[in-house]
């Protein structure tokens, strides 16, 4: 396993669009899938929010993709969006893919906290999560969906 976090760029950015993260999402382009909004709609919001978008890649092939920034209305450093495609969950890529973001994030901010929402039906997410160190506050992130917050110190 060779992880790497790449820029979005006009070579990959079709390839990040398309990249679902359930085998049903395949055929569709819709703005939110089950559990995650998509890449393109993640893409747009950090233009908006001043957010970083990566491509993650193992080796040349992309199998992921993730948006992290500050929450300026928490003053917070938030993991906003992570999602593999589905043909590399169940892979062993989850817990190393966030652990790359998560350093990434520790360089770039120099934070001590990082959060997350997750929608709390997504219970495989929320095992890797944990799996990870992050806990949950207590705090509930209403969106599209009410998401329970986590939070890993770093």
């Amino acid at each position: 396993m060779d992880l790497q976090l790449k820029p979005v760029t006009e070579k990959n950015f079709f390839e990040i669009i398309n990249l679902k993260s359930e085998e049903e999402q395949e055929k569709k382009f819709q703005i939110f899938e089950r559990f995650v909004g998509s890449n393109a709609f993640f893409i747009a919001l950090a233009s908006v929010n001043g957010w970083t978008c990566k491509a993650i890649y193992d080796s040349e092939s992309l199998i992921g993709f993730a948006t992290h920034g500050l929450d300026k209305e928490h003053d917070r450093y938030e993991l906003v969006s992570l999602m593999l495609g589905h043909q590399f969950q169940g892979k062993g890529y989850g817990i190393p893919a966030i652990k790359l973001v998560i350093e990434e994030m520790k360089e770039k901010y120099r934070c001590n906290e990082i959060y997350l929402s997750v929608i709390k039906e997504n219970e495989p997410a929320i095992r890797v999560y944990e799996k990870v160190g992050f806990e949950p506050t207590g705090e509930i992130f209403q969106a599209f969906h009410p998401e329970p917050v986590y939070r890993l110190t770093v």
